[in-house]
């Protein structure tokens, strides 16, 4: 039987690993879905934990959000963001970010392949009835739905699992 390595002592495997992650983090899936631009001043309707019908003020998208995925449940798929300044986020070898513009503009954090951390530029929209959200970057885009948006969270789902090798 072959010797198994400990990965984490060859070199650029730690790189690589956190590189794939980012990357399928932001390309988690393709949308065919119609989507439009977004307009300032979007209501939208979402249900609550409880059931109940609630309005979701796109304008609480416009500002920093950053992955606080220590809130998610174990095995969820649903991502929880908390704005830029809403807390100390524990330590983390690559934490997503987005900044969403007015304009249809964004930027998302992307990790480098020498491990460093910049934001790239990127658009969005938002589909009519305004639960589904398209991130979309020169390689493809991202689509989710929106479980929740408040100025102090937002909760969405990838709309499709990544494709597994």
């Amino acid at each position: 039987m072959p010797e198994q390595q400990d990965l984490s002592t060859r070199p650029g495997c730690i790189s690589r690993v956190l590189r794939s992650f980012a990357i399928l983090s932001l390309w988690s899936c393709l949308s065919t879905q119609a989507l439009c631009a977004a307009p300032d001043t979007a209501q939208a309707s979402g249900a609550a934990a409880t059931g109940t019908r609630r309005q979701i003020d796109i304008n609480d998208l416009f500002q920093h959000w950053v992955h606080s995925r220590e809130e998610e449940e174990r095995g969820a798929t649903i991502q929880i963001f908390r704005p830029v300044a809403s807390m100390d986020f524990p330590p983390s070898w690559f934490r997503m970010e987005y900044k969403f513009a007015r304009n249809g503009r964004c930027e998302f954090l992307s990790l480098a392949p020498n491990d460093g951390h910049h934001f790239k530029p990127c658009t969005w929209k938002i589909s009519a009835d305004k639960l589904m959200l398209q991130i979309s970057a020169n390689r493809g885009s991202t689509s989710y739905r929106i479980a929740e948006l408040t100025g102090k969270i937002l909760r969405f789902t990838p709309l499709q699992l990544p494709p597994t090798d």
